[in-house]
């Protein structure tokens, strides 16, 4: 073993065609580490390039991923756009049904003058059908109460499955779960003026349906927060709720 490590190599060094060399003489344990670490060397550096190679794909995968993302969001998008276009457009047919008095118009009044030209003039007419019969019978357990802390509705005890009628012919603007409405429908009587449902236990119509006043939209409930079965019946215009105590004929 001493033998080995006193053991020297000469490394010979010489010019291309010819001309004069020079030589260094090592201990062959120098050598073999000299040889040994320039092996590993190259092989980090080997295995380096391949983590690199490995990042750089794994960037370019993921800037790829980033752009599908971000394309899926856009559809996402434009799908949400279109749904509202075709409710707005499904609105716009029954608006033109009731002006043409064709399709689901039939119960409609006609509230033109005799002799009178269809117009959207009385279009809008119709539309803004004002909210005068209760939705449901019975008495009022609450009332309207202004104020940003107060009651914006009326409140009508029943039993669940008794029918919600509408107030006024309208158009469905929403039909679909609330957290605090639960169960709810809301009617679009045109000119800002809409009418609200809530805590039903089934709902009966869909988002653009056309209903006339006194047709069911809903089964009462306790659906949302509800301590019992009661209908919240709510009447806005625009934003402002108004008092339905003013508007219902019948409810005192």
């Amino acid at each position: 073993m001493r033998t080995m490590f006193r053991r020297k190599i000469s490394i010979l060094v010489a010019p291309h065609g010819g001309g004069g060399g020079w030589s260094v003489v090592v201990p062959l344990p120098l050598a073999v580490g000299a040889a040994l670490l320039f092996a590993v060397l190259i092989a980090g550096g080997f295995v380096g390039a391949l983590v690199g190679w490995d990042g750089l794909a794994r960037g370019r995968e993921n800037a790829h991923l980033a752009r599908e993302v971000a394309r899926l969001e856009e559809e996402v998008r434009r799908i949400g756009v279109l749904d509202r276009e075709l409710v707005e457009l499904r609105e716009f047919e029954t608006r033109v049904r009731r002006w043409a008095g064709i399709g689901n118009a039939e119960y409609l009044p006609d509230t033109r003058e005799p002799g009178a030209a269809p117009g959207w003039e009385a279009e809008d007419r119709l539309l803004a059908e004002i909210p005068l019969f209760p939705p449901v019978t019975g008495w009022v357990s609450r009332g309207f109460e202004p104020g940003l802390d107060g009651h914006a509705g009326l409140d009508f005890p029943g039993e669940t499955g008794d029918p919600v009628r509408a107030s006024a012919p309208g158009v469905v603007r929403s039909a679909r779960w609330d957290d605090t409405f639960g169960e709810v429908v809301v009617l679009d009587h045109g000119n800002g003026l809409t009418s609200t449902y809530g805590h039903n236990d089934t709902l009966l119509v869909e988002v653009g349906d056309l209903v006339s006043a006194g047709e069911e939209l809903a089964r009462l409930g306790s659906t949302g927060r509800s301590s019992a079965p009661h209908l919240h019946f709510e009447v806005r215009a625009g934003e402002q709720p108004l008092d339905p105590r003013r508007l219902l004929a019948s409810v005192w």
